[in-house]
């Protein structure tokens, strides 16, 4: 069982949820094989609650709206890394340019190996959510 929070990276540029089908299913599964690249073998989906942090860090331009870019990352979650995103309490997007200068702390080496394929990149974060008591 993978501990949270539970990263891990695709390179390349998020295809919309708006794009041609066949664009989404090859986006969706190169996701899921760097998801399950990723994730330990052998371990079950996570059942509880969660919430999810998707960062495109894209060269110069953001290539698609943020919100069109989380649900295809989602649906290629789905059965491997959580049973089904309905699970997902909270979804964060966020849009970076990747040549943008950060203060980092805390670099996962999942994050690193975004940053050192010298191109656009997608990291995505899977943890719990906050306190359901606590609002955003």
């Amino acid at each position: 069982m993978p501990s949270l929070p539970w990263d891990f990276v695709v390179l390349g540029v998020p295809v919309s949820m708006q794009a041609k089908s066949t664009s989404r299913a090859r986006w969706k599964a190169s996701v899921r094989a760097a998801a399950e690249a990723a994730w330990p073998a052998d371990s079950p989906p996570l059942q509880d609650k969660l919430q999810i942090h998707v960062t495109c860090y894209h060269d110069s331009a953001p290539p698609l709206d943020v919100d069109n870019m989380l649900k295809p990352i989602q649906d290629a979650l789905n059965g491997l890394v959580y049973v089904d995103d309905e699970q997902l309490l909270d979804c964060h997007g966020h849009l970076r340019d990747v040549n943008g200068q950060y203060e980092v702390r805390g670099m996962t080496p999942a994050q690193a190996a975004g940053f050192v394929s010298n191109g656009p990149f997608v990291h995505v974060r899977i943890e719990s959510p906050p306190s359901p008591g606590r609002l955003p």
